[in-house]
């Protein structure tokens, strides 16, 4: 009898951490179980955060676009002003020469005093044009790129006196007339004298100088 009730007390002492483990395992799950379901509610909780950040940024990223769009339709709107004012500013130009031309034949009429109706028509027809940097006579041949005084004279000989008359002349025409002077003017290529004439007579000196700078002997 007494070596029983030791046995059983040696048993009941052999098998108390389990028995503790198996009353402590219920509440090491409910925690673990409130911890996860704490946890899945803070992730939802950044989860919701996040989409309404992502849903401010695509609000701007909208807004910038938008931004861009309406600068980009301004930059055209601006380059297009710009060509305007330049056309503008090359017509101002053009017509600053002429009226300076004007002024020139002015006064010359002035300082030859005493002046009638034919004084103001010779001053009007030896009015001067400065064009890069040389004084020309209005429907001066000379002021064509390639146009020398023989050949100014050649072609005046041959009825071509102004600027609009050469502009008029088809480039195997002027060839014709070079080729007939002789060896020492078939060397010459008429080819932009024509389209250079129309731009003097036109007066558009930027374009006629633009074109000049591009040029070697008239070619």
């Amino acid at each position: 009898m007494f070596f029983s009730y030791i046995f059983l007390q040696c048993s009941f002492m052999d098998h108390l951490p389990m028995a503790l483990l198996l009353c402590l395992l219920p509440f090491l799950l409910g925690w673990l179980a409130a911890y996860a379901f704490y946890n899945v509610g803070g992730l939802k909780g950044q989860i919701n955060d996040l989409n309404t950040q992502n849903g401010a940024l695509d609000t701007k990223v909208n807004a910038l676009t938008g931004e861009t769009t309406d600068l980009r339709v301004q930059l055209s709107q601006r380059d297009a002003e710009i060509e305007r004012l330049n056309d503008l500013l090359r017509k101002t130009k053009s017509d600053l020469i002429m009226a300076e031309s004007e002024r020139n034949a002015l006064r010359e009429q002035l300082a030859n005093a005493g002046g009638g109706a034919s004084k103001v028509a010779k001053a009007a027809a030896v009015a001067t044009i400065l064009f890069a940097g040389v004084k020309y006579k209005t429907d001066d041949l000379k002021i064509v790129e390639g146009i020398g005084p023989k050949i100014a004279d050649l072609l005046i000989k041959e009825g071509i006196k102004t600027w609009k008359a050469l502009s008029e002349t088809s480039p195997e025409t002027i060839s014709g007339i070079l080729h007939a002077a002789g060896p020492n003017f078939q060397i010459h290529d008429p080819g932009t004298w024509p389209h250079q004439a129309r731009l003097a007579d036109e007066g558009k000196w930027d374009e006629l100088k633009k074109l000049q700078d591009e040029l070697s002997g008239g070619k």
